[in-house]
């Protein structure tokens, strides 16, 4: 009975996702940043529209067991050139399976690791986040390592 049950939920779970209907102006990917086992690790979406091709939408999530964040600024660097960006909106919070999520969305050029010339070698790109609990800083690029957040950006401005 215990096994009809869980199949019969889960069929309805995924029946759900598969007839949800995405935006069709916009296309979306997700991706992690580089981060270490004990860290942290926020959740980023990179998301265009058609309409506005010169920008896209950074959302960010942050997922704690302890812990709401709330998403002041958010700044990408290579060591010499910095940029910054402020949230769109009031950080939003939600508490998912026990988990507290933190998320808002930044407005970014679309060539911004292109900016801050990511091919070099050696070269280390980090986004930090500036929370009402202290920054957050993990590699977007380390040492020819590519999260999947720069391998996002990579994909938009070629």
């Amino acid at each position: 009975m215990k096994k009809l049950t869980g199949l019969l939920l889960g069929t309805i779970l995924i029946s759900g996702c598969a007839t949800t209907l995405p935006e069709t102006d916009k296309v979306a990917t997700r991706g992690l940043l580089l981060c270490e086992a004990n860290e942290l690790c926020p959740s980023v979406m990179v998301s265009w529209n058609e309409q506005k091709k010169d920008v896209l939408d950074v959302q960010i999530n942050l997922n704690s067991v302890n812990n709401e964040f709330d998403i002041k600024h958010v700044s990408f660097s290579n060591g010499q050139k910095t940029f910054g960006f402020d949230p769109i909106t009031a950080t939003e919070h939600e508490v998912v399976f026990g988990m507290h999520r933190s998320r808002n969305s930044v407005i970014v050029p679309v060539r911004l690791m292109a900016d801050l010339d990511g091919q070099k070698p050696g070269q280390k790109i980090m986004m930090s986040l500036e929370t009402d609990k202290g920054t957050i800083t993990r590699y977007v690029l380390k040492d020819g390592k590519e999260s999947l957040l720069y391998q996002q950006f990579k994909s938009v401005y070629k």
